[in-house]
């Protein structure tokens, strides 16, 4: 074995060569038509193809979006929510409304196959089940996406103070407004991804929109935050009459900090009362069996001892 020793470990060498050479001009190949794609999306080439080569998943939410099942009305509302809890994709909306329709299947194929398991005779109970488990389905994503829409709400509350603050430094710098909103969203990159985000599309918006107030208010709009409201018509006013901004920006922020430390002494005030279901669900029985007890028990020795009779007449 030791004479082919050197031919195994050429061949080897070979094979490997082969290998990472195929694999390079395979990713050449796809750099190439990557780059291609985009400067016919450049171009404004749309073809027949791309049409071809979306999802199914994604082809099913549009068929369902478009349909009489969900008006104008309810689709504003999903991309609404969507925007705020953070989900900005291409074909978001579809993709969720095909959350929906695959929820509500899969849930009432369970449904039919544990009524078949338990062979119920009843239609009636058998519809309401299917019918049950349809409607759950389909309401399922929008409780999902509501609790991540308040999941995020609440750390743009949590953020949005610093990053007046960070605008505040960045305006006495002498930056314009559009390059101290995309300074703070690049600053808090890692300390506040939510926050960072929003300004970074609003800074965006501002470079393509010619109205910065309406940038403005698309960031009022996406986030739904009442105390931005205060801030927006602050900067506003400064883009349009030239008032100090920092100064503005630095008493919004304040009032924004004051805010948030009412809420939190509200939560935190709201506890005692939090406390008390599962102090008398687990606590009190056990109080009442450490102290009642003994009492119990003399008043069983007490009955026991007691005679009742006419001796003493």
């Amino acid at each position: 074995m030791n004479n082919f020793t050197p031919e195994i470990l050429f061949l080897a060498a070979a094979v490997a060569a082969a290998v990472l050479s195929g694999s390079r001009l395979w990713r050449m190949n796809r750099a190439d038509e990557a780059q291609q794609r985009r400067l016919a999306e450049f171009r404004g080439e749309v073809t027949a193809t791309k049409q071809t080569q979306m999802s199914w998943y994604r082809q099913l939410g549009i068929q369902i979006a478009v349909s009489p099942l969900i008006g104008v009305v309810e689709r504003q509302r999903l991309f609404r929510l969507l925007l705020a809890a953070g989900i900005k994709g291409r074909g978001s909306l579809a993709n969720f409304i095909a959350t929906k329709v695959c929820g509500a299947a899969i849930l009432a194929g369970l449904a039919w196959l544990m009524l078949e398991w338990e062979q119920v005779e009843s239609i009636w109970i058998f519809l309401a089940s299917i019918g049950s488990a349809i409607m759950f389905g389909w309401r399922l994503p929008d409780f999902i996406l509501s609790r991540l829409v308040k999941h995020r709400r609440l750390r743009l509350e949590q953020g949005m103070p610093d990053a007046l603050d960070l605008l505040v430094i960045c305006a006495e710098s002498g930056l314009s407004l559009n390059q101290a909103i995309g300074e703070v969203s690049r600053q808090l990159r890692l300390s506040n991804q939510a926050v960072a985000d929003e300004f970074d599309a609003t800074a965006a918006e501002m470079r393509v929109l010619p109205d910065f107030g309406q940038a403005l208010d698309n960031l009022v709009e996406r986030t739904g935050l009442d105390g931005l409201r205060g801030l927006i018509a602050t900067l506003k006013q400064s883009l349009k009459f030239g008032t100090p901004l920092a100064e503005s920006v630095r008493v919004v922020a304040s009032e924004m900090r004051a805010m948030r430390h009412a809420r939190i002494e509200e939560r935190t005030a709201r506890l005692p009362v939090l406390l008390a279901i599962p102090m008398m669900a687990f606590m009190l029985p056990c109080l009442l069996m450490i102290v009642g007890t003994p009492l119990a028990l003399r008043l069983a020795d007490t009955f026991k001892n007691l005679t009742f009779g006419s001796g003493g007449f």
